[in-house]
């Protein structure tokens, strides 16, 4: 029997995000007062409290700074994704509040701290969501 993956559930301050992975883009939010760039999205900045965010566009690299490989579905809807590596990545262009976490692509093995990957989108019960792809060292899919 096969299980449907959880999806998102987009709120008011996650809507534009999610929009934007919808059409293959990836945007993050930062404060329109201080300029923190801050994951996950929400009204209000955690260091000026001022509640004017702003939306950029990302270019959709970055850096791995945490990862965790999965080897027990701790969903029966990925079975079929074991072992799994979930990522959190440090994004080109921001600074180290804006840590995005994102799964690696199945069948992609070397991920270490340290590691250079960009983001694709990957078709999930009818959502584009972002995953993880490794770079080498030229900069393309290894």
């Amino acid at each position: 029997m096969k299980f449907p993956k959880p999806v998102p559930q987009p709120d008011v301050d996650t809507a534009p995000f999610w929009s934007a992975c919808g059409r293959g883009a990836l945007i993050g939010q930062r404060c329109g007062a201080c300029g923190l760039w801050r994951w996950p999205p929400r009204s209000h900045c955690p260091s000026c409290h001022a509640a004017s965010p702003v939306w950029e566009s990302l270019a959709g690299t970055g850096t791995i700074v945490a990862l965790v490989t999965f080897h027990r579905a701790f969903d029966p809807s990925f079975l079929d994704d074991i072992p799994l590596t979930v990522i959190h990545a440090v994004l080109d262009g921001t600074d180290e509040q804006m840590v995005l976490q994102a799964d690696l692509r199945p069948g992609e093995t070397g991920a270490r701290i340290g590691s250079r990957l960009r983001v694709v989108f990957d078709a999930v019960n009818g959502m584009r969501v972002p995953a993880f792809t490794l770079l080498d060292s030229k900069g393309s899919n290894s």
